[in-house]
């Protein structure tokens, strides 16, 4: 049964990601009956009632919107309250009932949640009203090094990846300086203060399909005219910002699909010089997609700082359980830290895949995505598994 719970919660998550659409109420009711307190899996289902121009829609924006202040997903909330909205125009009641349950809901340390957490009733009306979502798809750039920065971005689902640049000292080149990966309750744009003009200082891409919601520059100032205090709030997000110290010992982007089941994997490292004998090193990956996998090494790596150790070729050996025989896939380290996990310092690494055999990649496709039969098969396995 364990498994078969796997495999729909497996199910359910390409759902949520688009890999899998669902294309009749009746289905979604069923996944909601079982999936009753999933905020993502009721916000998908508002979208889907929502193209149908469905008045429905509504209610489900609704019901997405209290199962993310539930969650302590402030951002998510809103937005699923601007769609809702977008239908029916809410009383100054709803309003002040909405604004209520968000300051009572849970709330984490992060910039965008006490950015929100920090307004009066009229603030965040004012706030909302000019607020709005967008979606793109993967593959998309959505700010280039250059452009007038006259938006202010939030992150509501996805990610995207954020490539700076920099120019030489020796006739304006532009050069590559760092890369980092955006996520959900992120925040981009150099919009602050409001009297300097700036441009983009880097690329801004999406990895996965993405959902934004944004304000412009002119709006925001207009909003913060006539709401003082917001301005404040405004230059607190951006120090915080600046400020804010990542507490989670990486930070993992969906590039492609992947799934969080523990897997042991075992590595051979080999070495820059001809002859010499590679590392072996055991360990496991909780994060393992199509194009790599993040490995935390076993207490008996002892070869060195971990940093030693990017660049160096390595051929990964991974157990699934949809396959008979271990994977063997040839890699790179692209990165590496060292953590502390339950007290202990422990060596994390990043390997992006180079080359796997085809039968190695099809059962790698076929652990994410399922293949076509099981694709197939899932609406009859729901069926068996609601009548247990």
């Amino acid at each position: 049964m364990n498994h078969r719970i796997d495999k729909r919660d497996r199910m359910v998550n390409r759902i949520i990601d688009g890999s899998v659409t669902i294309d009749s109420v009746t289905k979604f009711e069923d996944l909601l009956k079982v999936f009753q307190n999933d905020p993502e899996l009721h916000r998908v289902y508002a979208d889907f009632l929502k193209k149908k121009k469905s008045l429905n829609a509504a209610d489900a924006y609704e019901s997405a919107a209290k199962l993310f202040i539930a969650s302590g997903m402030t951002l998510q909330a809103i937005v699923s309250k601007i769609h809702e909205w977008q239908i029916f125009k809410p009383s100054q009641q709803e309003g002040q009932a909405f604004y209520t349950a968000l300051h009572e809901g849970r709330h984490n340390d992060r910039a965008v949640q006490r950015f929100f957490a920090g307004m009066t009733y009229p603030e965040t009306i004012a706030f909302i009203n000019k607020l709005m979502p967008r979606n793109f798809p993967a593959g998309v750039m959505v700010k280039k090094f250059g452009d007038e920065e006259n938006t202010l971005y939030f992150v509501v689902s996805g990610a995207l990846e954020e490539t700076d640049y920099h120019r030489s000292e020796t006739g304006g080149r532009i050069q590559k300086k760092s890369t980092k990966d955006l996520v959900e309750n992120d925040f981009f744009g150099e919009i602050y203060p409001f009297e300097e003009e700036n441009v983009s200082q880097s690329d801004i891409k999406t990895i996965t399909r993405v959902e934004l919601a944004k304000i412009s520059k002119s709006s925001l100032m207009n909003v913060c005219r006539k709401n003082p205090d917001l301005k404040l709030l405004v230059g607190n997000l951006y120090e915080r910002r600046l400020g804010f110290v990542e507490k989670e010992y990486t930070r993992t982007v969906r590039k492609t699909a992947r799934h969080q089941l523990p897997t042991q994997v075992n590595l051979k490292i080999f070495q820059d010089e001809t002859g010499k004998v590679p590392l072996d090193a055991a360990g496991f990956t909780e994060d393992l997609s199509l194009g790599g996998a993040r490995v935390v090494l076993g207490a008996k790596y002892e070869t060195g700082h971990v940093d030693n150790l990017i660049g160096k070729n390595v051929k990964i050996k991974i157990g699934l359980p949809i396959a008979s025989d271990k994977l063997s896939i040839l890699g790179t380290i692209v990165w590496s830290k060292e953590v502390y996990i339950e007290g202990k310092t422990t060596s994390v690494v990043g390997i992006q895949f180079k080359e796997m055999t085809d039968t190695d990649r099809r059962v790698l496709k076929d652990y994410h995505y399922g293949s076509e039969g099981e694709q197939n098969l899932i609406w009859s396995l729901w069926g068996s598994l609601m009548e247990k």
